[in-house]
């Protein structure tokens, strides 16, 4: 299991906000700082590829590797439609059993990246409602 102490980049760093799924998990994070302090709740499998995905939509991994998490960009991956980016979000198991879901019509004429920076809101805003509640 995990024991990561750091967040390191292969070859760039990705436009935050970044997604993280973890075994169907999602986790969200606005900067490096903030995505080490959620993941390393988690359980992480060393050298298992985490899914990720940043700001633009495009399509990285995690690893973690000798105590250290590696965000990487997979160039040879084909981005997520729309509607694979809607429901993934939708489908998640952290998602709140009030959450309304994201509706998936209209897709024509919203962008991939405003996709993503809503689902990434929703998503913080799913994590203080649930931080909220267990205080």
């Amino acid at each position: 299991m995990n024991d990561f102490c750091k967040l390191s980049y292969f070859f760039r760093s990705p436009k935050y906000p970044v997604i993280v799924d973890v075994d169907g998990a999602l986790v969200v994070a606005r900067s490096a700082k903030s995505l080490y302090l959620r993941l390393v709740r988690f359980d992480l499998v060393e050298k298992k590829s985490y899914d990720a995905l940043d700001k633009t939509g495009e399509a990285w991994a995690l690893v973690i590797s000798q105590e250290t998490g590696v965000l990487a960009p997979l160039n040879f991956s084909k981005p997520r439609t729309k509607l694979e980016l809607i429901r993934w979000f939708n489908n998640r198991k952290n998602k709140p059993a009030d959450e309304v879901a994201y509706p998936e019509k209209s897709l024509s004429s919203k962008k991939r990246d405003r996709i993503v920076a809503e689902i990434a809101d929703r998503l913080a805003d799913a994590e203080k409602r649930n931080a909220s509640r267990r205080k």
